[in-house]
């Protein structure tokens, strides 16, 4: 795998901002091993976002306090699993009603030439696996995904 990451970043080296985003459950480490050592080779800064969907029914600034603590883990975990790796990570919460709108508009707004995905088929950790898709059929730009079929 390392081998296979070390040639797909050598042949992307333009690669100066990623995000790997969040919702509903914590950070596939798999996923993110994948965004930092992409990092690590290309020099880029990995923004982890975490991505809170707000009911329509509330005010986008509302208090969720179960789904805030949540982020707020899942962040802080991923910014640990960063620190061997030595690589510039923001790490933020994004708040929006649909979480795919609100991905593809971070990825416009802060000009993101990578868009790292991952997810498990336990759906345990990562991204739910319609939403990955969905993702990366949508990205206007490139789309690593980090998916094992069968793990467990």
């Amino acid at each position: 795998m390392r081998r296979e990451m070390q040639q797909a970043a050598q042949g992307q080296r333009q690669w100066q901002r990623m995000l790997v985003p969040a919702v509903d459950r914590p950070y596939s480490m798999r996923c993110l091993e994948v965004a930092y050592r992409l990092a690590q080779d290309t020099g880029a800064t990995v923004q982890l976002a975490y991505v809170l969907e707000v009911p329509r029914a509330q005010a986008l600034e509302a208090l969720l306090p179960e789904a805030e603590m949540l982020a707020s883990e899942a962040l802080r975990d991923a910014q640990q699993a960063a620190v061997p790796f030595k690589v510039k990570v923001e790490a933020f919460v994004h708040r929006t009603r649909s979480a795919p709108e609100g991905i593809l508009r971070l990825v416009a707004q802060e000009k993101i030439d990578l868009l790292v995905l991952g997810g498990r088929p336990d759906g345990n950790r990562g991204l739910p696996a319609d939403l990955a898709r969905d993702l990366f059929q949508r990205a206007p730009c490139e789309v690593v995904v980090d998916y094992i079929a069968g793990e467990k």
